[in-house]
């Protein structure tokens, strides 16, 4: 990460803007559409203490300070989307799910057009002063992520039968999009938020509903058609390789595949053991500023190939271990197995909520790819993470009874859930 983004100063103004309204003379009190107005005081522990180890790193001070720092930054977004969303009405909420329809559409009709029909060239494009790439470059895997996001909530419009053919089309879109990407973690990511989603639309339906039965059909079929189609393609047969050198058909992919895993989980190693050499880095990390890949050897592996002037391991829970050491990394492990369990806990509900759907699918479908890249070490992948899981968290963690009532509303996107928050005693 370089610079300072747009989104940054976006959110600076989100921010502004929302502390105002808490402490102005309209204060907005929460709403009942979310049982609490905080993501947790878990997710609030492990935000402060990022926060205190950045500043007790602050004696490095500098341009590498900045670069290191501001990504855990963004974890704070989770602490305002939690505020946030438990003080929006059905307006807002509804507003906001008709600009991420907005979002996704541009970005698939965009991606289409680049990856499956190659109308446009985004090295053309113009860029930004300063920037390293154009405006629309191509992020293989984050796009790949946003496309499974799509596709997800795409799935959900044809099994709720909401403009069923339009649905059906752009989803076959999103497809041929996501085919066109060659990227093991991409794939991943797809997988896992359609898979998620089909689990939602299972829970969400009817015990008594054909939906179910439908589903179970969908997953199967599904399942087989992607076991015939992903040996066909440079990614699967990459993915084959990681997992199963012998069965890889195509072995220029599978080499190719190997050599990068091999690099991977040796400059993984080198930094894992880095962090271990002395029992205040492994507790505690070494903050930002120092230069780890370099300190650790790593970047004599990493650097070199695609990729030059690396900071980060391309693994962020590697990554995390080296600047927050273990007391980070555990803190962080149970912020993702709470969100994890919230979204099972609520699977009902989240199934039947637009809104919340689109921040369980963000979830699923950006933290594979956090494992194997850089996405929440720079905004395009922190910002919808951090996010997705504020709102998840403010559910709570226990289940909460619900009426379901549906108000029809202009556009593509909009279904609207009223719901009680009584909570229950016992799950």
């Amino acid at each position: 990460m370089k610079g300072l983004y747009l989104t940054d100063v976006l959110i600076a103004g989100a921010v502004v803007h929302h502390v105002l309204n808490l402490s102005g003379q309209k204060r907005i009190d929460p709403t009942g559409y979310m049982p609490r107005t905080t993501p947790g005081a878990l997710y609030l522990l492990f935000f402060a203490y990022v926060a205190v180890r950045l500043a007790a790193s602050f004696d490095q001070f500098g341009a590498a300070w900045l670069r290191d720092a501001v990504p855990f930054l963004y974890i704070a977004l989770g602490v305002l989307s939690a505020s946030a969303i438990a003080r929006s009405s059905e307006r807002t909420r509804t507003l906001t799910v008709r600009v991420l329809w907005i979002a996704l559409l541009f970005h698939l009709t965009w991606t289409t057009a680049v990856l499956t029909f190659g109308v446009i060239n985004p090295a053309s494009m113009p860029r930004f002063p300063g920037a390293e790439v154009t405006i629309g470059t191509i992020r293989p895997d984050i796009d790949c992520a946003v496309l499974g996001i799509t596709a997800a909530l795409l799935i959900r419009k044809i099994s709720r039968r909401e403009h069923t053919l339009l649905a059906s089309a752009l989803l076959v879109l999103s497809l041929l999009a996501i085919s066109a990407n060659g990227t093991r973690g991409g794939f991943a990511a797809v997988g896992v938020a359609i898979a998620l989603a089909f689990i939602l639309i299972f829970f969400a339906a009817s015990a008594r509903s054909f939906k179910r039965p439908a589903v179970v059909f969908c997953i199967v079929a599904t399942v087989i058609g992607a076991s015939a189609y992903l040996p066909t393609t440079e990614a699967g047969q990459r993915l084959i390789a990681t997992i199963n050198p012998s069965a890889a058909t195509d072995h220029r992919a599978a080499k190719q595949a190997q050599g990068t895993a091999r690099a991977r989980d040796l400059s993984w190693d080198m930094v894992i053991d880095w962090t271990n050499e002395t029992p205040m880095r492994n507790a505690f990390g070494a903050g930002a500023g120092p230069d780890f890949i370099s300190e650790s050897g790593a970047r004599n592996i990493l650097q070199g190939t695609q990729y030059t002037g690396v900071r980060s391991p391309h693994n962020w829970f590697v990554g995390l271990y080296a600047r927050m050491g273990l007391i980070g990394l555990v803190l962080a492990g149970l912020v993702l197995i709470a969100t994890i369990r919230s979204i099972w806990v609520h699977r009902t509900r989240i199934g039947r909520d637009e809104l919340l759907f689109t921040s369980a699918v963000t979830f699923a479908a950006i933290l594979p790819i956090a494992a194997v890249g850089v996405v929440l070490e720079s905004p395009f992948g922190a910002v919808p993470f951090w996010w997705a899981v504020g709102i998840l968290l403010a559910l709570g963690g226990t289940r909460v009874a619900s009426s379901k009532g549906r108000i029809s509303t202009a556009g593509f996107c909009c279904d609207r859930t009223r719901t009680s928050f009584t909570a229950r005693a016992n799950e």
